[in-house]
C-alpha cells in the first residue's frame, strides 16, 4: 500500500513545473530539495498505522538544476494484510519522475 494518492506535474516555463500530490490526512509530507532533486517523504503521524481514507493535496514548484528536475516519493511502508506487528518502520522510494527541461 502506497501513501501517496495522486500526482502530476504542469510545466509552468522552461525551467520550472508544478508538482501537485496528494497523501492521506493522518500523515506528513515534507518536501526537501538538493541541487533539482526533490524529495517527498510521506510518514504516518504519530500514533497512526493505517492511512485514512480522506486526502490532501500539495503544490510545490520545482526549478531545474542543469536542466533536469527529479522528484522522488519516499513512502512510509504500510502493511495491510499483517497481524499488527509490521506498522510500517520501513521505506519505499517509489514513484520516481525525472523531466529534462531543455530537450
Amino acid at each position: 500500500m502506497e501513501l501517496l494518492g495522486t500526482y502530476s506535474t504542469a510545466r509552468i516555463n522552461t525551467n520550472s513545473y508544478n508538482l501537485t500530490y496528494s497523501f492521506p490526512d493522518n500523515c506528513n509530507a515534507v518536501v526537501s530539495n538538493k541541487e533539482g532533486v526533490y524529495c517527498v517523504t510521506i510518514n504516518f503521524k504519530k500514533g497512526q498505522t493505517k492511512p485514512s481514507s480522506n486526502y490532501i493535496s500539495d503544490n510545490v514548484i520545482c526549478e531545474d538544476y542543469n536542466g533536469v528536475i527529479e522528484i522522488q516519493f519516499v513512502q512510509q511502508n504500510y502493511n495491510p494484510i499483517g497481524n499488527g506487528d509490521d506498522n510500517g518502520n520501513g521505506t519505499s522510494t517509489k514513484p520516481k519522475v525525472k523531466i529534462y527541461v531543455n530537450e
